[in-house]
């Protein structure tokens, strides 16, 4: 810069500013992953801390079954904000709990109080319809009714079970049991009802299991009535039963109508029949024989699922762990 007549000159050396400058560059690059990972985890931290309560609280409702009602948050150590979310919570459950208890109760005690007067009634219709004369009206009347009494008398059975089984306190009477011959029993009457359909068995090995005979028997004839009920004119039902990992799997098929797609998630819940079962022909039930079944084999420790449901074939497997030393040739 200058006049005309005199210029003036100003000069520096940068090299050691930009020597500085890359050096600073150099810096930042190699800060920068290490402020971003504890910038990263501070706010995890932070979003973990705050968010701590809503994750007992997820924990909380995943553990709500019909016998875990009494889960309760304590209401002291979370911030404000979510006071009134865990006090909600626990009214809720209190809520919840308390008309559940009812439900059983009551399914309980109605089911206990009508045992007797349908005890009494079968009694009387008995007594009745060997009274009046063979072949009468009286007695088409009075075996009618008495057929529809013992069917009720069933379902109320049924409701005691179901009712017990859902307040926990369905008690077994535990004892080292032949599978082989339950099945075998409950093949035998399968026969005996499956009148023009053929019967198939296939059992691998002799099994012994921990359970109540009389219960597991009522589960397993659930699914044998069902696969007589549910069948077609000179159809098939097939029991197998197979072990594998110490358990034993227990497969009842049937040939028949099947089971349409939209009820094949519904077919264990009580009262439910499918629109084919309730168009089928001479069928009768409640729609608990299946529910029934279930709770039984899980109170043993196992379970009853749908295994196949095609348009001709039928499969449920029940599932009950084997007892020690129970698995003979």
């Amino acid at each position: 810069m200058g006049t005309p007549y005199t210029t003036l000159v100003l000069a520096a050396k940068v090299d050691e500013f930009n020597a500085d400058l890359l050096n600073l560059r150099f810096a930042f690059l190699a800060a920068a992953p290490v402020v971003l990972l504890l910038v990263g985890g501070a706010a995890w931290f932070l979003a973990s801390r705050a968010l701590r309560p809503v994750e007992i609280l997820t924990q909380a409702a995943e553990r709500v079954t019909a016998r875990g009602l009494d889960q309760r948050l304590p209401t002291e150590g979370h911030n404000q904000e979510f006071q009134r979310l865990v006090t909600v919570f626990n009214a809720m459950m209190d809520r919840l709990e308390r008309s559940f208890h009812q439900a059983t109760r009551f399914s309980a005690d109605a089911s206990h109080e009508l045992k007797a007067p349908l005890a009494l009634l079968q009694a009387e219709l008995e007594q009745a319809l060997v009274a009046v004369p063979s072949g009468s009206l009286q007695q088409q009347t009075y075996s009618s009714l008495l057929d529809e009494v013992v069917r009720l008398k069933a379902i109320v059975h049924k409701l005691l079970l179901l009712s017990l089984a859902d307040a926990g306190r369905l008690e077994l009477r535990r004892e080292r049991t032949d599978l082989c011959a339950l099945l075998a029993n409950v093949t035998n009457d399968g026969v005996e009802l499956a009148a023009g359909l053929e019967v198939h068995t296939s059992i691998e090995a002799r099994v012994t299991v921990l359970a109540d005979a009389v219960l597991l028997q009522q589960a397993l004839l659930n699914l044998a009535v069902n696969a007589v009920k549910f069948n077609r004119p000179g159809g098939n039902i097939s029991f197998a039963l197979a072990t594998t990992s110490g358990r034993a799997e227990i497969t009842v098929g049937n040939t028949g109508p099947g089971i349409a797609p939209a009820d094949r998630e519904r077919v264990f819940e009580r009262f439910f029949r499918g629109d084919k079962a309730r168009r089928h022909e001479g069928t009768t039930g409640a729609g608990l024989g299946l529910s029934l079944s279930r709770e039984i084999l899980r109170a043993h420790g196992g379970d009853l699922v749908l295994r196949r449901a095609e348009p001709d074939w039928t499969e449920f497997q029940a599932v009950i762990p084997i007892a020690a030393g129970g698995i003979r040739s």
